[in-house]
C-alpha cells in the first residue's frame, strides 16, 4: 500500500510525525472524509502499529470478522445497530484499552462517521471512555495522551494531494478526580474538550454547503504556498475562518467569482498555476519531457490495463464520492500486486534475467509515466499561457487581478 498510494497521490507532505514516536501509548482523533481511505494513510505513514474503530455492523460474517481482526479493526456499535449489538461495545473499550497498554496507537473518529462535508459534527462520547479506561483503571495517566490529527485532500480521486498533520495533544491526568467522583460528567468534559481543540486543529468550515467552495480555494493555496505543509495548514486556517464568517450574499459572489474564473481559464486550456506562477523554461521543460518519454512509455504498456481495471472497478462498485478513493486505492493495491506477481513468474520462467530487473522496478516507471502525463498537460498550459500573453496580454493581466481577488490570503 505505501506503494500504491505513492501513486495514487500526486503529492504527500506530513508534519508533526516526530510527536509520535516516543513509543508511547496515543489516541488519535481524525476528521473523516474518505472512508476506509483515511485509515489507511495513517497506518501507512505514521510508522507505528496502528489500531482502528469500525462500524460494527461490517464484521456480519466469522471470516470476515478474522480477517478484519487481522489487519487491526475493531468493531464498534452505534445506537442504530440496537441494544444487543450496544452491548457489544463493552469489549470494544476493553480492547481499546489493551492496544494502548501495549503501547500502541488507537485510532478513533470521534464524529462517528465518514462524510465529504468540511464542517465538523458533535463528538461521540467513546473516545473519553476508552481514555479513561486506559488511563485512570490499568494506570497509564502519565503516558497517554489525545492526538489531534488533521486530513486534508484536495479532492477525492486519482492525482489528488494529501497532507497529513498531528497537531495539539491532549493531556487527561487533570481529568483524575473528577472521573473518580462523577465519572459521565468527566467523560462529557473530556468529549467538549476534544472538540474545542480538534477545532483548532482541523481545517473546516461551518456552513457544510460551503465544503466544495473551500476546497476549490484550498487548492489554490497548495499551489501559492509551493506545496508546503506548514504554510498550507497555517494559511487555510485563515481561508476556511474567512469564508464562514461571510455573509449569504458575500458568499453568493465569492463563489460567482470563483465559477466564472475557473470557467474562463478552462476556455482558454490554462492551468491555474499558471495564471499565479508565470510559466518559465518552456524549452528546457520539453527536451526533458522528450528524454523520459521511453520509461514513462515502458511504465504504460506494463501497468495502464491494472489501472483501467481498478477504475473501472471503482466506478461500478462505488455510489459514494467518500467511498471512491478508499475502494479505488484498494483495489489497486492487490490488483497491483497480483499483477506484480504474475510479471515476476513470467520473467523468472523465462530465465531472463533483464526481464526480471524490469519487472522489479517497473512501478518506478508507472510513477514516472503519471509524472511525464502530468508534466505534458502542465506544458500544454504554459504554452498556451505563453500565447495569451503574447496575442492578448489585457485579457491575461485581467486573469491575474481576478485569481488575486479571489485567493485573499496573498
Amino acid at each position: 500500500m505505501w506503494i500504491t498510494l505513492r501513486i495514487f497521490f500526486r503529492k504527500i507532505r506530513i508534519i508533526g510525525i516526530e510527536k509520535l514516536l516516543n513509543n508511547k501509548p496515543a489516541i488519535l482523533i481524525a476528521n473523516h472524509s474518505a472512508s476506509f481511505l483515511d485509515a489507511m494513510v495513517l497506518t501507512v505513514f505514521l510508522k507505528r502499529p496502528l489500531y482502528f474503530f469500525v462500524r460494527g455492523d461490517i464484521f456480519h460474517h466469522p471470516l470476515v470478522y478474522k480477517i478484519f481482526t487481522l489487519i487491526h479493526m475493531v468493531p464498534i456499535f452505534s445506537g442504530d445497530d440496537g441494544k444487543d449489538n450496544l452491548a457489544k461495545n463493552k469489549n470494544t473499550f476493553n480492547r481499546g484499552r489493551d492496544i494502548l497498554q501495549g503501547n500502541k496507537l488507537l485510532l478513533i473518529f470521534p464524529e462517528g462517521f465518514s462524510r465529504l462535508s468540511k464542517s465538523i459534527t458533535p463528538f461521540k462520547k467513546g473516545t473519553a471512555r476508552v481514555a479513561f479506561q486506559t488511563a485512570f483503571d490499568s494506570n497509564l495517566k502519565e503516558d497517554l495522551t489525545i492526538e489531534t490529527v488533521a486530513l486534508n485532500y484536495s479532492f477525492h480521486g486519482f492525482r489528488s494531494d494529501l497532507v497529513i498533520r498531528v497537531g495539539d495533544s491532549i493531556n487527561i491526568a487533570s481529568y483524575e478526580d473528577l472521573y473518580r467522583t462523577q465519572p459521565n460528567h468527566a467523560i462529557s468534559k473530556l468529549t467538549l474538550n476534544m472538540y474545542d481543540v480538534f477545532e483548532k486543529n482541523v481545517l473546516h468550515v461551518v456552513q457544510p454547503e460551503r465544503t466544495l467552495f473551500v476546497e476549490s480555494l484550498l487548492r489554490m493555496l497548495f499551489v501559492d504556498v509551493k506545496c508546503e505543509a506548514t504554510s498550507f495548514f497555517e494559511k487555510g486556517r485563515f481561508v476556511c475562518t474567512h469564508v464562514s464568517s461571510l455573509s449569504v450574499e458575500a458568499f453568493s459572489i465569492a463563489q460567482q467569482d470563483l465559477i466564472d474564473y475557473e470557467t474562463k481559464i478552462y476556455y482558454y486550456g490554462i492551468l491555474d498555476n499558471e495564471i499565479s506562477q508565470p510559466p518559465t523554461r518552456l524549452f528546457g521543460r520539453t527536451i526533458l519531457l522528450m528524454l523520459f518519454s521511453p520509461f514513462a512509455l515502458l511504465g504504460f504498456f506494463i501497468w495502464q490495463l491494472i489501472f483501467k481495471l481498478t477504475k473501472w472497478i471503482a466506478d461500478k462498485t462505488v455510489t459514494r464520492d467518500d467511498f471512491y478513493t478508499s475502494v479505488f486505492s484498494g483495489v489497486a493495491g492487490v490488483l497491483g500486486l497480483i499483477w506484480w506477481l504474475i510479471l515476476f513468474i513470467v520473467a523468472l520462467s523465462m530465465g531472463n534475467s533483464v526481464g526480471f530487473m524490469v519487472v522489479a522496478v517497473s512501478p518506478i516507471f508507472y510513477y514516472f509515466y503519471l509524472i511525464w502525463m502530468e508534466e505534458l498537460r502542465h506544458l500544454k498550459s504554459s504554452y498556451k499561457a505563453q500565447y495569451l500573453v503574447r496575442q492578448q496580454l489585457s485579457l491575461h493581466q485581467t486573469l491575474v487581478l481576478w485569481r488575486r481577488k479571489i485567493a485573499f490570503w496573498n
